[in-house]
This record gives C-alpha cells, structure tokens and sequence, in this order.
C-alpha cells in the first residue's frame, strides 16, 4: 500500500487490471492510432487528491476532449522484450512506463517498435500531456492483442498507475495524482465526460460541433518538472481541503439537479455555471496559482469572457492554460491575445481515439 509521494521505479504496478475479456492474441503486427488531448474543467471533490490510498484518487472530475490528437504508430519486432522508441516521440520514460504496464495486464513481452508524434511541444500546462501519452501508448497495445482489456478497467489501470517523470532521473516516476480524464478522453466518445469515484465514467455528451475550443497559455510561463510541481502543491494541500469541506456538498448538489439535466439537455450554459463557480468563486484558481502566480489576475481579467463569449470557460487541471467553448472563437482569441496568452484554437472531438492503421 503506498500511501506517500515519493518516487517509484518505472513499470511499478500498485493496482492490477480487474480482469480480461478475453486471452490476450496477437491481432495484428502494426497499429496507428489518433489519440486526442483532454481539458480538465472541474474537480468533483478536490480534497481527495492530498491523501496517497495506494495510488487511488477519487476527487473526479469533468474533462472535455479536445481535436488536438497524438499520432502513435507501434510495430511488432522479432525477438522478446526489447523496446525501441523513436527519437522524435516525447518523454520517453513514460512511454517505457506505459509499455511496461501493459506487458504485465497481458503477459506478453513482445518486442515493439514505438513512434509518438505530439503537437503539444510544451509540458504540464493542463493538457493532460503526461497522462495523455501513457494513454495513447496504453490503448494502441491494447488494440494491438484485439482489446482484451475493458475500457472501463483500462482507464482504471492507468489512473491507478500513474507516474510523472523527474528530470534527471530515468529510472523513477513521481506518483502525480491521476483522477482517468486522458484515458477517458479517448476510450470513451462524448466531448464531455464525467469521472467518478474510482475513476468511473458516469455520464457523457456529445457537443454541438459549432462550438470551437480556444486555448490561451501565459507567454511568459516556465514549465516545471512533475517533482517540483508535486512539491508546491503540497504546500497548498491545507487550502484543497478547506475547498473540499466548503464546497464539495453544494456541488455533488448542483452536480445531480443542475449538472447533469443540463447534459440531458445540451445546455451548456448551465454546465459552464458550475464549472466557473468553482473554478472561479470557490477558492479553486486561488490554490491552483502554485503553477503560475499571476493566474487569478488573469483569472479577473478575463471574466469578460465567460460574460459575454463563452458558455464554458475554465482553467485546465491547475492551470495555467484557460480555455473556453464558444460559438464567438475570434472575440474569444482576442481577449486572450490582449491579455498576454499565446492561443491555440482547435475543435471539439466526440469521438475517442480514433484507428487508422492496424495490418
């Protein structure tokens, strides 16, 4: 049982896969696959990310999945148990890490041939990045064996399992609280998705495809490494909680007669209220500034946003990316322009991961 933040070597399983659908068989020898990126609006319960139970984390969360895909290509080689990675593909301990937990779910030690290739050159801005690329490798072996694995249980595995890189060390991974929204955001179809409890999906929505995702990170923001980041959160563990005793009954509230009639509805007006509640009045941006100290004065700055452009504006996970899903994108582009953020404006994908290679 662990039950602190210490590192962990790589491929470390704390919480095995429930259980197979079927034997694991070989099903093809080459997979490609387009993996989209998630956007983490809301926590459900934030206090339940300050205390380690074995590697499960049951804050939950609401994700949006976003048209800014990965393209993982993998290959099966001759030979037994060797992993090659390109150059090219980011953050390799993680694909290392990913490759590992899968070959211990399936009991296979295949030798493969792993190509990544990522439009997110900039690293824990909110875009689930880390979790992303674990997932993406996850779920292209697991197709790779004819999908022995459950969706449902897959996303439970690498929530349950997941670990951040620390630089200069490749053997470890820091064991960062995963709440499933990378892994949900492409198992699952729905632009919007909820995560409860033991990172289980509850609810989806398919989200009109006239709304646009508009994107704004600080120019001037510096990227830390996931050790340093798990480090400062810590010291604002105290403010999560008190958020959590606040606030977590008023959501779970609003969550059951607002939230989710609301997604029976496509109301996302409704949806955004909530998020920006808590995001923005509920102490949440507050704690999230460890990443970024600026972000409430951005936060102030551009309510204008969620005023008059946006049905949902946020920030993503701790920040320090905002975003917004609008119908009025340009208008949306230009607040963020104007306050110092470098924008990225992409589409709303409803479909998960998408298959467009396997021979």
């Amino acid at each position: 049982m662990k039950s602190d933040f210490k590192p962990f070597p790589v491929g470390t399983v704390f919480n095995p896969v429930n259980k197979l659908i079927h034997k694991p068989e070989l099903k093809y020898r080459k997979i490609t696959i387009l993996y989209p990126s998630r956007l983490n609006a809301m926590a459900l319960d934030p206090g339940k990310i300050t205390s380690n139970k074995n590697m499960v984390f049951t804050a939950g969360e609401v994700v949006f999945t976003t048209s800014i895909f990965k393209k993982v290509n993998i290959s099966i080689t001759g030979g037994e148990d060797e992993i090659v990675i390109s150059e090219r593909s980011p953050r390799q301990i993680l694909i290392k890490h990913a490759v590992k937990l899968m070959q211990k779910a399936l009991e296979q030690t295949h030798s493969l041939e792993i190509d990544v290739e990522d439009p997110n050159k900039i690293d824990h801005i909110g875009l689930g990045s880390s979790s992303g690329l674990i997932a993406c490798v996850a779920c292209a072996i697991n197709e790779l064996y004819g999908k022995p694995i459950d969706k449902a249980d897959l996303l439970q595995y690498l929530a349950q399992n997941h670990g951040e890189e620390i630089q200069n060390d490749s053997l470890h991974l820091m064991p960062v609280q995963c709440l499933g929204g990378s892994a949900a955001t492409g198992l699952y179809e729905g632009g919007l998705i909820i995560i409860a409890g033991k990172n289980r999906v509850i609810s989806t929505m398919t989200i009109d495809e006239n709304y646009k995702i508009v994107i704004g990170i600080p120019n001037d923001f510096v990227p830390r490494d996931s050790s340093a980041l798990l480090n400062e959160e810590i010291k604002v563990f105290d403010s999560i909680v008190d958020c959590s005793k606040k606030y977590s009954k008023e959501v779970a509230y609003r969550m059951i007669h607002e939230f989710l009639p609301a997604m029976e509805e496509h109301d996302l007006k409704t949806i955004g209220n909530l998020i920006y509640d808590y995001r923005f009045k509920m102490g949440s941006v507050e704690f999230c500034s460890y990443t970024y100290k600026k972000l409430p004065e951005l936060a102030r700055k551009l309510k204008i946003v969620k005023d008059r452009f946006a049905e949902i504006f946020s920030i993503s996970s701790v920040g320090p990316s905002f975003f917004a899903i609008t119908k009025h994108p340009d208008e949306t582009k230009e607040r963020f322009l104007k306050n110092g953020l470098r924008v990225v404006a992409t589409d709303v994908s409803n479909t998960g991961y998408k298959v467009v290679l396997k021979k």
